[in-house]
């Protein structure tokens, strides 16, 4: 139900059930249950999108809030857009740098766990096991020489431990068929992934994973937003944060009238059932 609701939130905007001339505005945007890093961007931990799903970055909360691309247009063209949109943007870059700290944070706990590099011998399961049956069949064939020759016969003796010797050479040519010197695993300094080199499918998998992209598109959009906020004029900042206050304070008196509304109409309810109370509990006493 609520995963509907969301949906609808998203299509129609939250004012689908309300009035027609309520659905009509084109400021729906500025309501407080909607996400204005959606607005400005993109929302990394959208309920509907969250690119930290299946991850180990269980820490960081999902949004909840609306993701509507109608109202996405709506500010996009809305006279006041560049009004708000510094704002909202200083708001985000805020909370990007956030998860960019978390990352690089990861990133140095991550890098401290690391293999190191260093000779490795990896092998398929079947290969190892092939290695270690003619190291044991080696052995048996020695401990049969050994016996061989105790007993005198010596031309027995010497074909076992030829035998023997060509066993644990073959052995000897599978390990160093599959030894090799390893990089060690290395950490992305993009998402934190830990991952190995040596794998090529691994790695190149890594850098084509949703996490990957989405570290991407967020440390890319850090640099803009610093360059864009560095870029305004500082007059054009002070006008801006004005017109922000005064519309900030407008809207919460808007929303204060609202809620003294609602109180007031609580109130005259709940008056009215008290006195119905009173006026059956004076019938009761009449009978």
């Amino acid at each position: 139900m609520q995963d509907a609701r969301a949906l609808l939130d998203s299509l129609m905007g939250p004012s689908r059930d309300k009035s027609m001339e309520e659905q009509q505005k084109v400021d729906g945007w500025k309501d407080k249950e909607v996400c204005k890093r959606f607005l400005v961007g993109f929302c990394p931990n959208s309920c509907q999108d969250n690119w930290f799903h299946n991850t180990r970055r269980k820490d960081i909360n999902v949004c909840n809030k609306i993701h509507s691309d109608r109202l996405k247009t709506d500010f996009e063209q809305h006279p006041d857009h560049d009004k708000y949109a510094i704002d909202y943007e200083k708001e985000f870059l805020t909370f990007l740098e956030g998860l960019v700290r978390e990352a690089d944070a990861w990133i140095a706990r991550e890098t401290a766990n690391c293999t190191g590099p260093g000779i490795v011998t990896k092998m398929p399961q079947s290969t190892r096991q092939k290695m270690y049956d003619l190291q044991e069949r080696a052995e048996q064939m020695m401990k049969q020489a050994e016996e061989l020759a105790e007993g005198g016969n010596m031309q027995a003796s010497k074909l076992a431990v030829e035998q023997a010797n060509r066993m644990r050479e073959e052995a000897k040519e599978i390990k160093t068929k599959h030894t090799f010197e390893s990089q060690g695993e290395k950490v992305c300094d993009i998402c934190g992934v830990r991952c190995n080199p040596d794998e090529p499918a691994d790695y190149k998998a890594h850098l084509d994973g949703r996490l990957h992209e989405g570290y991407t598109k967020i440390r890319a959009k850090v640099k803009e937003l610093r360059e864009k906020i560095r870029l305004l004029p500082a007059e054009d900042k002070s006008d801006r944060d004005r017109d922000r206050d005064r519309d900030r304070d407008r809207d919460r008196r808007r929303e204060s009238d609202r809620d003294r509304d609602r109180d007031r109409d609580r109130r005259r309810d709940g008056g009215g059932d008290r006195d119905r109370r009173r006026s059956r509990s004076r019938e009761r006493r009449r009978r």
